[in-house]
């Protein structure tokens, strides 16, 4: 792949030359405007006009359009920030045309319009006040612990407002109170971060630690996989690459797959660097995301971590991107525009000339295959930080050893968990359902409670006292008929969620410190903070959660894992399903024993012999990637083939259908030996919030451009103004 797609180079512009400029609104791709004043160069920021409005836009290149220049426009306003790189704007066209978008819309994931650059902040220092006070909100609190961290320094009310997410009404009740004091005075200046090291490092580690620091001394772009068990300390080797790119002076971006994994880190930096680092996901207030997105523009800010949208960040001076927990499906944006994080943090670095390290206890087998082919650099470690050991696991066979009915723990567990209970050690229960249970059953007829808007049954949720879909989030009230038979029956509750575990828990432990955690069960993630706080302190005694639970967290007291009704996932009928559950089971597990006490884990199962349970049991990781890498070999299918999925929806099933048929056969035409075309057909979910869903998944050769094909075939069959046209580029989800 050529790394120049076009000459983007930053070219000076006179006043009075015509540009081409891409604006954030949808329509016409390439807009042409007359350079207002002298100074500018292609990639500067810019307001102009458009209709009846004043947009952002970047300048993109000098103008083509030979036409007289009095039709056309100046540009209102440049904003100032230094120009977006050529690395940058070739980025930005390579999303486009890899996921099939509009240059504006990849633009618009880059620079958020909802952000408002344009706004000019008003800065204000302050200083620590008086603290004889009582009205403390969460929010204030957070601003007073940060000062208080801070005291005898002045902070900038844009620096408290970033570190701490709270509004500026918060700084200004805290002003009234004088808790806080205002300064005209600014801080000294100190560009330099401080940063503290961690000098403990095994020499395996230090080893690993010396291979990326390289690396990142380079500044050539290289991906390197960092595989390691369970703790074994993997954040603390990739830390070492991100204070040497810090003292290169070159920007950093480390992505998480679950915001409280990014909490857990922003607690990790606290205690080593001191400034030029911020966190963004979507709990970040607005004002702060426009602080931060300004401070990578203007290059003050060294250090961005954060959630899976954190990669379209515009860094002109990127060193090092690491995606931790590489392999996590939520890196998968399912949702609006269909993209993969950890793809384009690769290609974020390839576009950078920086250096990729991605990080998983278990990889993904996308990334396994580029390492088997020498795409990727890698590098293992395979021993747990200090003393600590692998937890040992066993099986429950559950034909053998019988559970009583409307139960759903082994008595194996059970008598696992008390043992715990009496050395004053944690257990974990893990259940990947969320509610109480999965499925309602009408007693008369036996058929399934489901949601009015989406073709999907609800889950009972006990905690909510209600019936949920957990589809499109419409909660309902319990039935008093079945609206199938209209007998006023009773319901049958099918399965267990974590709700049902924590009840029959209840029952053998009634005295017992539980703690059930799934998203349902905290409000934000302060309180999901507070509740892993209390885990960390020993307070809690048992633990039964979902897959928030299964990565990234260090329980000191925590020395079993059991897990439960894993058997639907085992038999999962996609190409990733063993892949999937092997990953989740064998980071689940490995939450065991992490410090001075062993750990163990029992997973009860009706499949003991199952290809994922015995990988996870012989400890034969590598293997395990072998064989489903060739699998997929075998069967052509990604990553050794290149699939992409069309979904057509519509409140009208017929046009929906007849749209999707004419897709097909457009594609069809092409009578393309590198394409395989399977539908249209109606989607495994066939209807979301009262949506029709009509799916064609194109399967093609590894290297072939199916992206410009489909482009050309869909803009020559434009999609009519009541339809939707959803393109998935490397579905992960296939319902």
């Amino acid at each position: 792949m050529e790394k120049k797609i076009s000459n983007l180079d930053n070219q000076s512009l006179k006043k009075g030359e015509s540009v081409s400029v891409v604006t954030v609104q949808k329509g016409k791709q390439f807009l042409d405007y007359i350079v207002s004043t002298d100074g500018l160069s292609v990639g500067s920021i810019v307001m102009v006009p458009l209709k009846n409005k004043i947009v952002t836009g970047i300048i993109w290149s000098k103008s083509f359009n030979k036409k007289s220049l009095y039709l056309k426009k100046e540009i209102q306003k440049v904003l100032p920030f230094p120009p977006l790189s050529e690395e940058i704007r070739n980025f930005i066209l390579k999303i486009s045309q890899y996921y099939v978008l509009s240059i504006n819309t990849a633009f618009r994931l880059v620079i958020n319009p909802n952000l408002k650059l344009e706004i000019e902040e008003k800065n204000f220092y302050y200083e620590l006040g008086k603290l004889e006070v009582t009205k403390i909100t969460p929010a204030r609190n957070r601003v007073i612990q940060l000062m208080i961290e801070n005291q005898g320094n002045q902070l900038s009310s844009s620096e408290i407002i970033l570190k701490t997410g709270v509004s500026k009404s918060v700084l200004e009740g805290l002003e009234k109170l004088e808790i806080l004091k205002k300064s005209i005075l600014s801080p000294k200046e100190n560009s330099n971060v401080k940063i503290n090291f961690n000098k403990n490092l095994t020499n395996n580690q230090k080893l690993i630690s010396y291979y990326l620091i390289e690396k990142v001394k380079s500044e050539n772009y290289s991906t390197v996989l960092l595989k390691g068990v369970t703790g074994s300390g993997k954040t603390e080797i990739y830390l070492e690459a991100i204070y040497e790119a810090i003292h290169l002076n070159k920007q950093v971006l480390v992505l998480f797959p679950e915001i409280s994994l990014s909490s857990n880190f922003y607690k990790i930096l606290k205690t080593r660097i001191e400034g030029g680092f911020a966190e963004w996901h979507s709990g970040i207030r607005k004002k702060a995301k426009r602080i931060i997105l300004k401070n990578i523009l203007n290059g003050s800010l060294k250090l961005v971590f954060g959630a899976r949208s954190a990669v379209f960040l515009p860094f002109n001076n990127l060193g090092l991107v690491i995606v931790d927990e590489e392999h996590d499906t939520s890196y998968k944006q399912e949702e609006g525009i269909h993209y993969n994080a950890r793809d384009m943090a690769v290609l974020k670095g390839y576009y950078s000339n920086a250096t990729v390290i991605l990080v998983s206890a278990t990889p993904s087998v996308e990334t396994w295959a580029n390492v088997e082919n020498l795409k990727y650099s890698y590098k293992s470690i395979e021993e747990r930080y200090g003393n600590a050991k692998l937890p040992e696991i066993k099986i429950v066979n559950l034909r053998e050893e019988k559970i009583p009915t409307n139960r759903w723990i082994s008595n194996s567990i059970i008598k696992k968990i008390r043992d715990c209970i009496n050395k004053g050690q944690q257990s974990l229960l893990f259940i990947n359902r969320r509610g109480y249970a999965p499925t309602l059953l009408c007693k008369s007829c036996y058929k399934s409670v489901k949601c009015k808007t989406c073709d999907f049954n609800l889950n009972e949720h006990k905690h909510f006292k209600s019936l949920l879909c957990h589809i499109c989030g419409k909660k309902y009230d319990y039935p008093k008929i079945c609206e199938f038979c209209g007998q006023k029956t009773q319901f049958i509750s099918v399965g267990p969620g974590v709700e049902r575990i924590g009840e029959e828990i209840s029952t053998f432990f009634p005295n017992a410190n539980v703690q059930i955690i799934s998203s349902d069960h905290f409000k934000n993630i302060d309180e999901l903070q507070k509740i892993f706080d209390k885990i960390i302190s020993g307070e809690i005694e048992i633990i039964i959660g979902t897959q928030i639970i299964s990565k990234g967290h260090n329980f000191p007291f925590l020395s079993f894992v059991g897990i439960l009704d894993i058997d639907i996932a085992l038999q999962g009928g996609d190409l990733r399903a063993a892949e999937r559950t092997f990953q989740l089971l064998r980071q689940v597990v490995g939450r065991s024993g992490r410090f001075n006490i062993s750990g163990n884990a029992i997973i009860q199962t009706y499949f003991p012999d199952n290809q994922v349970i015995n990988a996870l049991c012989k400890e034969n990781d590598e293997d395990f990637l072998n064989l489903q890498s060739q699998l997929r070999k075998i069967a052509n299918v990604p990553p050794y083939s290149r699939m992409v999925a069309l979904i057509i929806s519509s409140e009208n099933y017929s046009k929906a259908k007849n749209f999707a048929k004419q897709l097909a056969k457009d594609l069809l035409f092409l009578n393309n030996k590198n394409l395989e075309i399977y539908g249209p057909a109606d989607a495994k979910i066939s209807r979301i919030r009262d949506k029709y869903r009509i799916r064609i998944l194109i399967k093609a050769q590894k290297n072939f451009d199916i992206q410009t094909l489909l482009n050309d075939v869909i803009t020559q069959r434009k999609c009519p103004f009541n339809l939707d046209l959803t393109i998935d580029v490397d579905p992960f989800n296939f319902n």
